[in-house]
Formats: C-alpha cells, sequence, structure tokens
C-alpha cells in the first residue's frame, strides 16, 4: 500500500510493549453490538484494520486464531513494524500484513474493513490526526462495521495532566530519554514525600500517582506521560466529534461501566432525570466517577441500536466466570446462602440452587465457556446429584429463562464474562499436553506470552523453560526429563533458599513439583490446547 518511512520515532528508540487486548478483539466487539441488537460481521471472515498497531502484539493473535479472516496493521515506528513482521513470518501467517505508514495515509485504496481498532493512540496525536481516525473509521468502514477507540478523558486526567506538566517541565532541562524517565520518577517521589496527606487532597492525589508510577515500567511513563502530545478530552466532545464523521455512540467494551444501576439509588435516579440521552448519561457518569479512560465502540449513523436489553438475546452466547464460592461452600438446596466472588473483585449473593448449581459448574470447567444449554444440562444434573430432583425437573424453557436472567446481572457488575465466539483451547492436562505455538512463539521473545483468551499470561523462568517442551510428543516423565537436562547444561537454574539444587535426588523431586505447577498454570490460563 505504501513505502517503508524512514522516520524515526521516540517509539523506535523507547518500543512500547505490544500486548494483546482482549477488549479490542472482533469477538468482544461483535458481543457487545448483539447485546444491543446489531447484527455484527461474521468475525471468522471479516477484514480488521489496527491503526497504531507497535509491533502487532494486539492484531497478530488475532490473525492467529482467525486464519478466514484478513488482518491490517499500520504504524509509523520502523523498528516496531519489523519485528512484527518477523513474527508473522515465523508463524506462517499468510492472512496479516503490516504497513510502515503514517495513519494520514489511509485513504480509499485501502480498501472497506469490517472492525477498525485503535488502542492508546488517538490522545497521543495531534489533532490533524485525530480527525483523520475517526474519517478513516466512517469512510473505511462497511456499513454495518464497528470501531473502537480508547481515550484519555476528563474530569479525571485532569488531575494526572497537572502531574504530567510537572514532569514536563522537571524534564525538560534533560536530552537523554532515558534520564527523563528516571527524573520524572524522583520529581513524583519527591513531591509524594514532601507533601502531607492527612486532611490533604493534594496530598493523597501525588501518593496515589506515585504508587501507579511504581508498578508502571519505564516505557510506559515516557509514552503516557511524556510524550509531546496528550490531548485528553471530555467524552461529550469526542462523541460530538464522531457525529460529524457519520458515527454514533455504540457503548463501552466493558459493559458494566455503562450501568446507572452501579450507583446508589438516589444518584441513578437521579442520573437517569437530568439525562435526555445516551452521550448525556455518559458524561455525568463520568463526573460522578472523575474518569480518566474511555474504551468506545462506535458504528454507523444507519444502525439500529436497541438497548432494552431482553433475556433472549443471551441465548446465543457462551459464558464463563472465575468466580468461585466463599469458604468452598457447595450446598446446592435453597436454605444455605453462598456468596460467588471474582478474584477482579465482583460479588455475587444468592439462595437459588439452580443459579449456585451453574455457577459452580462454569467455575468447574473455568476458563473455558460454556453455551446456555450447555450450562442448563451441566446445572441440572448437580441439583440431581444433590438430591434435588424436584429443581432439576424444571422444564428446559423455563429453567433456561431464569438462568439467562441471573446471567444478566451477572454481566452487569462484571462477575460473568460472555462470548459469541472462544478459540480452541483444554483446561484438562492431557497425558502428552500441547502448548499453543502462539504461545510458544511470544514465550521466546519475552518473560510473557499470549494465550488462547487473548490475554497477556505473565511467566517464570520455570516457565518460559518447559512451554517449548511441552509440545504435544512428551508425557509428565518426558517433561521431567527435560527440565532435569535443562538444569544440567546451565540453562535453567533451581534453588532453594538462595542456592542451587545440585543433589540428584532433590533436583528431580524439587522439578516433578515444577512440571506439576507448570501444567497446571498452563491448563488454568488458556496456553493448553487440543
Amino acid at each position: 500500500m505504501t513505502q517503508e518511512i524512514v522516520q524515526r520515532t521516540s517509539y523506535d528508540d523507547v518500543p512500547y510493549e505490544s500486548n494483546p487486548f482482549p477488549q479490542t478483539h472482533p469477538q468482544r466487539l461483535a458481543a457487545l453490538a448483539s447485546l444491543f441488537g446489531v447484527n455484527p460481521p461474521d468475525i471468522h471472515k471479516c477484514r480488521v484494520l489496527e491503526m497504531g498497531c507497535a509491533s502487532g502484539g494486539n492484531i497478530i493473535p488475532m490473525a492467529f486464531h482467525l486464519p478466514e479472516s484478513e488482518f491490517v496493521g499500520v504504524d509509523l515506528a520502523l523498528e516496531q513494524v519489523k519485528v512484527g513482521r518477523e513474527v508473522i513470518s515465523d508463524l506462517g501467517l499468510t492472512n496479516i500484513k503490516i504497513e510502515n505508514a503514517s495513519i494520514l495515509d489511509i485513504d480509499q485504496s485501502w480498501g472497506k474493513f469490517d472492525y477498525i481498532i485503535t488502542h492508546g493512540v488517538f490522545s497521543w496525536v495531534p489533532p490533524e490526526v485525530q480527525e483523520k481516525m475517526l474519517a478513516v473509521a466512517s469512510e473505511n468502514l462497511n456499513d454495518e462495521g464497528l470501531a473502537y477507540f480508547s481515550y484519555n478523558v476528563y474530569p479525571g486526567w485532569h488531575m494526572r495532566g497537572m502531574i504530567r506538566h510537572m514532569m514536563l517541565y522537571h524534564t525538560a532541562q534533560f536530552e537523554e530519554q532515558g534520564r527523563k524517565v528516571q527524573q520524572a520518577r524522583a520529581l513524583v517521589d519527591f513531591l509524594a514525600k514532601s507533601v502531607p496527606t492527612e486532611n490533604n487532597y493534594y496530598g493523597l492525589i501525588l501518593k496515589n500517582e506515585m504508587d501507579l508510577l511504581k508498578k508502571s515500567k519505564d516505557y510506559y511513563l515516557f509514552h503516557d506521560h511524556l510524550e509531546e502530545e496528550n490531548l485528553p478530552m471530555y467524552f461529550h466532545q469526542f462523541a460530538e466529534s464522531a457525529d460529524k464523521h457519520g458515527l454514533q455512540y455504540l457503548g463501552e467494551s466493558e459493559f458494566s461501566t455503562m450501568l446507572t444501576s452501579g450507583f446508589a439509588k438516589e444518584v441513578s435516579d437521579t442520573l437517569k432525570r437530568i439525562s435526555k440521552n445516551i452521550i448525556q448519561t455518559e458524561q455525568y457518569m463520568d463526573f460522578v466517577r472523575n474518569r480518566m479512560f474511555r474504551q468506545t465502540l462506535l458504528c454507523k449513523k444507519g444502525a439500529a441500536i436497541n438497548r432494552n436489553i431482553s433475556q433472549d438475546r443471551l441465548h446465543n452466547y457462551s459464558f464463563a466466570t472465575a468466580a468461585k464460592p466463599e469458604e468452598d461452600k457447595t450446598d446446592l438446596s435453597a436454605e444455605t446462602r453462598i456468596t460467588f466472588k471474582s478474584p477482579k473483585g465482583p460479588s455475587i449473593s444468592t439462595n437459588r440452587p439452580l443459579t449456585k448449581a451453574a455457577l459452580m459448574a462454569l467455575r468447574e470447567v473455568w476458563p473455558q465457556a460454556m453455551t446456555l444449554d450447555e450450562l442448563v444440562a451441566a446445572s441440572k444434573k448437580r441439583l440431581e446429584e444433590a438430591g434435588l430432583k424436584d429443581q432439576a425437573a424444571v422444564a428446559d424453557k423455563q429453567f433456561k429463562q431464569v438462568l439467562a436472567g441471573d446471567l444478566l446481572q451477572g454481566l452487569t457488575i462484571n462477575l460473568v464474562e460472555y462470548y459469541t465466539w472462544q478459540a480452541d483451547f483444554v483446561s484438562e492436562i492431557s497425558k502428552k499436553p500441547k502448548v499453543s505455538p502462539l504461545a510458544v512463539k511470544y514465550a521466546r521473545m519475552n518473560p510473557r506470552t499470549v494465550n488462547q483468551r487473548h490475554e497477556t499470561v505473565p511467566l517464570d523462568a520455570a516457565l518460559v523453560n518447559i512451554i517449548p517442551l511441552v509440545d504435544g510428543t512428551r508425557d509428565k516423565k518426558a517433561l521431567l526429563e527435560g527440565m532435569i537436562a535443562l538444569v544440567k547444561d546451565g540453562t535453567l537454574s533451581i534453588k532453594q533458599k538462595g542456592e542451587p539444587v545440585t543433589d540428584p535426588k532433590a533436583l528431580e523431586t524439587t522439578l516433578k513439583e515444577v512440571v506439576k505447577n507448570s501444567l497446571k498454570y498452563l491448563a488454568n490460563n488458556a496456553l493448553l490446547v487440543a
């Protein structure tokens, strides 16, 4: 489409980690669109464009899992593009290409796309590029297509912007980028220690920002805070700009953030009373939450959106949850109330037998998803085994309707995940387990990898070394032998109390546990395939 650009960018000098973002996946966009009555393009045979794809960490896994769809990435940083192209070549993918070009170069010759995504770009480019991005989302999007934009928003970014300006002032005296990052951290640390937090809102802001920066890597601080461009806006301003380009607001990638039901009743009632439309509702919710960041889906103005979500729309989804009963309760009878809590925080409490049975069934197969029909069958089986035959005897249609209502409640609090499609993976460890070839490739590049749920999975040294061995040809004994060989040749070091394990028997015992725990970790993180 375009020739390579020799212009060097700050992203060549300080590469931004290129990772998968589940919220940008066509599956997620299609699932949300269907929830609102919009008929999305088939993700198995679609065209996807990612603006600002870096080295393809987000778009390449999509192409790997959807081989009949076509993917195009574009990025200005040539060094990042080269890395992405090498991964594409190594994986043998023919349905994806990454163009080294400016977003301003995209025109009608690039063709139409069903999904256009851009994550972590819109707020960090000049106004003319922002306008071009919205123009691309309009002019290069098919009539039924969906566009995803993430961007910084006010009022939350007013506070973060204040700290950004302080860092920019202080670091302007330094030339070298690593020095700028170091000094930015030092300044915020100095301010956080100098300003008291007791009865001092400013001090609390500084402390919270310092806590965040301590967890952030250098590339994040440099590009998110020290870049020349960082242009947050109010949500209503983004919606107005999209409207001028013939696009309308569909929703947020995280469905639960769109609901007023998450607020106290008096807040929810007031929001409904003062809001004339969805744009005003979302804007007022941003005011209440002091929101800093949005992940918005847009569609063409002609699309008919129905925000009155009925339970019937859930019948075509699959569901998953990591929530598990607190205190390991398993009593399904109506006399016992059980609280199911997700590792991410949300929880739900219920004494309804069928709901408890369904949540337990989902937890048992996690991270896999189950269709509503599969979930009904699994729940009824649990109820029968628990001696609750009257509950299990409820007609499937009625059972499904009640269960759909409970699952919808789970969606509203982000306890339950919903899917129109999920990549193939297994949650059980077979005799000769196998890690996804995609995961193997990324594990060789970094101490992290990409799983079948389009997520980044961190890896320790043992996992990095065992993953290439889990290729479907080795049983646990052979995996143990392979790990022992890696220790003997110095590739891997196993320590206890800070000292290397050298005794053969002790090494074998330790590595048996390592193999066992590693396989469990791989299964729990959707990295094993059939």
